[in-house]
């Protein structure tokens, strides 16, 4: 009769044998092979080598001398290196640092280990920042570990206004410094960081460089620089007037300055803005792909070039398992709020509203912010860079309240402090950040038992947060209630779209001292029923974009 080893039976069976593996090194029993690394000598097993690493499987079975040597040198690979890739053989643990993850990846490309040179390229996508991350680009390019040069090439020209302040490009060759500064994909709103970086990277060894200076200044755009930060640079490196040709190619500048229209010129990435839409929802079916599948529905929109974007979803991984609502900071830093993933949920014990921020770092490109007290159906409105999390309802034993509390998550203290609650509680309601100030409207209050009934009281009030001040007062309430609508704000009018029609509210038309009895500055914004919404649909959403707005879903998008 056999007996089936179950699966807790045979992890403890695999650990008893990597155990006596160990064991049988550490006594230096039964070995047949060292490795030798910068003088160094590492004795070990062929068997243990030949089943992690295909490049000595292929040495131990070829038949060649190889396979009956007793020492093996490895050339170009560190001995600390070495020390690692077999302690994670042996042990199951790969001990890398800032110090040693490069040399370990060499070691791993060499012995054709893809596990750890995956874990160290994700090690220094993770750890990736403007310090360092020039030198991970040129030494993925050198290896040719195409994943991390696109990811450490992406962060460089995004961060490359900071990137260029840290002393790393200033160790750059002539050639890797010129290929940088001709891109115009590099994210500086300032022509006179790249002057600037010129002049710096020459100074750092005038002797050996300033034959390079004509070179590098034909490719800074110097048209771009304003003329007195260009007589200040003039008068700071006497450099540039002890060349010719310098001078000629500044003089052109300054000529060029005065007649612009003469000449055309591409600006950098970052001297040039445009604003986005941004879709980041929970639809169910999401969008089409080219592989016939479906992904969650991730996306930004220039309504200029009427392109559409995709982004990563932060439903990919054990990131969000809903979506809840968003917000988009004062520093462009995308938030969004909802609830775990299933899996992830699995290992909590309790549930929270989870918080997450976009960032264009590594392989994930949402990372988690913070996470606080459950609740649902609630608000996420920003002020500078804090966030706010208002009212919303909460699950108590099997009975759900409406609160009135908001929270307050300040970014650069990574710190959670309540405020002056709501003057009452709400749910399904909305809020919008104008001139520094948070402005909630509608929603209902604590008038039912169960979330799915419809609600017999609801809110045509809007309220009004100053930060500054700690304090909520009551503005000009709607004509009438709301809640699960739509608001935007454009030139510090706050529109509303629900019960098919929009809204429009005017702060310009409301001082602060305005009494709330006096003439509502709501009006009616359907201008002869041509800018009727048809769409009963609660997925509509209403965006601002300059002096536009737009709307999407309910069926379809429409822009008024």
């Amino acid at each position: 009769m056999e007996c089936k080893t179950e699966g807790k039976e045979k992890y403890q069976h695999s650990l008893n044998l990597l155990n006596k593996i160990k064991n049988m090194k550490e006594l230096a029993e039964m070995i047949d092979v060292v490795l030798i690394a910068e003088g160094e000598k590492f004795p070990c097993h062929r068997l243990v080598l030949a089943a992690f690493s295909p490049y000595f499987k292929a040495m131990f079975t070829c038949g060649l001398l190889e396979c009956t040597r007793r020492e093996v040198v490895l050339y170009d690979i560190t001995a600390e290196s070495v020390s690692v890739i077999l302690n994670y053989m042996y042990h199951a643990a790969l001990e890398i640092s800032n110090a040693n993850v490069q040399t370990v990846a060499v070691a791993a490309y060499f012995m054709q280990m893809e596990e750890v040179f995956s874990a160290c390229q994700k090690y220094m996508m993770d750890h990736m920042d403007a310090s360092n991350c020039l030198g991970i680009y040129h030494f993925a390019k050198q290896i040719g570990a195409e994943d991390l040069a696109d990811q450490s090439k992406k962060y460089l020209f995004q961060h490359f206004a900071e990137v260029s302040l840290h002393e790393e490009i200033l160790e750059t060759e002539v050639h890797q410094l010129l290929t940088l500064i001709k891109s115009d994909d590099l994210n500086i709103s300032r022509e006179e960081s790249i002057l600037d970086l010129v002049l710096r990277w020459v100074n750092h060894n005038r002797e050996l460089r300033t034959e390079h200076l004509v070179e590098l200044l034909k490719q800074v755009r110097l048209q771009l620089v304003n003329p007195s930060f260009l007589r200040q640079a003039l008068k700071r490196n006497t450099m540039l007037l002890c060349d010719a040709n310098c001078i000629d190619i500044i003089q052109n500048a300054f000529k060029a300055i005065k007649t612009p229209q003469q000449h055309s010129l591409n600006l950098r990435y970052g001297m040039e803005t445009t604003s986005l839409l941004l879709c980041i929802g929970n639809n169910s079916s999401g969008i089409r792909s080219r592989h016939r599948n479906y992904g969650d529905a991730s996306f930004c929109y220039d309504p200029a070039s009427r392109k559409t974007y995709f982004i990563s979803s932060p439903k990919y991984g054990e990131g969000l398992g809903t979506v809840c609502t968003g917000a988009v900071m004062e520093n462009n830093a995308i938030i969004v709020a909802g609830e775990a993933s299933v899996s992830k949920l699995s290992r909590q014990k309790s549930k929270n509203v989870e918080i997450y921020r976009y960032h264009d770092r590594g392989n994930q490109f949402w990372e988690k912010l913070c996470t606080t007290e459950f609740r649902e159906l609630y608000a996420l409105g920003t002020v500078h860079n804090d966030l706010y999390v208002i009212g919303g309802q909460m699950k108590i034993k099997n009975q759900y309240l409406i609160t009135n509390c908001v929270e307050k998550y300040s970014v650069e203290r990574d710190t959670w402090k309540r405020v002056s609650p709501l003057p009452q509680p709400l749910a399904c309601h909305a809020v919008v950040t104008v001139n520094n100030k948070l402005y909630v409207l509608g929603g209902w209050t604590p008038q039912m038992d169960l979330p799915d009934e419809e609600p017999d009281r609801l809110s045509n009030q809007l309220l009004k947060y100053d930060p500054s001040q700690d304090q909520w007062t009551e503005q000009a309430p709607m004509k009438y209630s709301k809640y699960r609508f739509s608001t935007a704000v454009v030139n510090s009018e706050i529109y509303v779209l629900g019960k098919k029609k929009l809204k429009e509210y005017s702060l310009q038309a409301t001082p602060e001292e305005q009494p709330l009895k006096s003439p509502s500055p709501w009006k009616k914004y359907d201008q002869g029923g041509r800018h009727q919404i048809l769409t009963p649909s609660f997925t509509t959403s209403c965006v601002p974009s300059l002096v536009n707005l737009f709307f999407w879903g309910g069926g379809g998008n429409i822009k008024i």
